[in-house]
């Protein structure tokens, strides 16, 4: 027990690190970077995107790390038995989708539910940022204003 709870807390500060750092360079260090505004939203998804794989890919890591050599416990349901096993595993548990078809016994129950929590956190933490950069980055066109007669109109046809 004390193995799972070890290597879920690691992975749960890692990860939350490796987002935070993640944003900090997006937000600051990118900012040295000449580009588009539009360019500049596409490659703050991507790096997101890649954050998001290369987090889902420690906990893959993990699992086949506690499965195999420290046997704190094995899978049940398909057959977990190749590294794209155990990523789509850790896929399936970080976007808290949770299919089924594969599931973790003994204390690996453990790691997947902190992966569930960590992943919601961080992919929340994710669109607030998008939405930050949006509202920063993305150049709204203003709407059109309607024109008198047509709000008179309008307002003479509701009556």
């Amino acid at each position: 027990m004390t193995a799972a709870v070890s290597l879920a807390t690691a992975l749960f500060l890692a990860t939350s690190l490796f987002h935070f750092a993640t944003f900090r360079w997006l937000s600051g260090g990118m900012s040295r970077i000449t580009m588009s505004a539009s360019i500049r939203m596409l490659v703050i998804l991507l790096a997101i995107v890649v954050a998001h794989l290369a987090e889902i890919a420690g906990y893959a890591v993990a699992y086949a790390v506690a499965a195999e050599y420290l046997e704190i416990g094995a899978f049940g349901g398909i057959p977990i038995r190749e590294p794209l096993d155990y990523l789509y595993f850790s896929t399936v548990s970080y976007t808290s989708l949770g299919l089924g078809d594969a599931f973790p016994g003994g204390h690996l129950r453990f790691i997947a539910g902190i992966e569930a929590l960590n992943g919601l956190l961080l992919i929340t933490w994710s669109g607030s940022f998008i939405y930050l950069a949006m509202r920063r980055l993305w150049p709204w066109q203003p709407c059109a204003e309607p024109n008198s007669e047509d709000v008179g109109e309008t307002h003479l046809s509701r009556e």
